[in-house]
């Protein structure tokens, strides 16, 4: 399934796996996922899992609802500590969040697991710095 939602008033193009999508229907209650651009002693990306809302997230359709986070881990700057569960803090942003927003999230289901991704397009890097 493909969905385009909107994130802080920029389009992205929501993709779900087949697999994804037989997994959400068996769900009782709707997934929230959270997409961290990481900023800090690296840049990093992640997409969290969760089942509590977030008052920003966006429905992609009644068991998914997405939203963007611009993060950092003032405790942690390796992989092994964000991804076993440091703290992220909200990275204060100077600019809009639009210019940061990915273009295209995607969602599959292995082996028991949510997993996700995001990208972003040429076109985006190219627009903002033309001219």
């Amino acid at each position: 399934m493909i969905s385009t939602i909107r994130l802080y008033g920029k389009p992205v193009r929501v993709e779900l796996s087949a697999a994804a999508e037989r997994a959400l229907a068996k769900r009782a209650q709707p997934l929230f996922a959270e997409v961290q651009l990481i900023f800090g002693c690296m840049i990093a990306k992640r997409v969290w899992f969760r089942d509590e809302a977030n008052p920003g997230a966006v429905p992609v359709n009644p068991k998914l609802s997405v939203w963007f986070r611009p993060a950092r881990y003032e405790k942690a700057c390796s992989f092994d500590d964000i991804d076993g569960g440091a703290v992220a803090s909200d990275f204060p942003m100077a600019v809009d969040r639009k210019g940061f927003v990915p273009d295209v999230v995607r969602i599959d289901y292995r082996a028991g697991k949510w997993q996700g991704d995001f990208t972003y397009s040429l076109d985006v890097f190219t627009s903002q710095n033309a001219g």
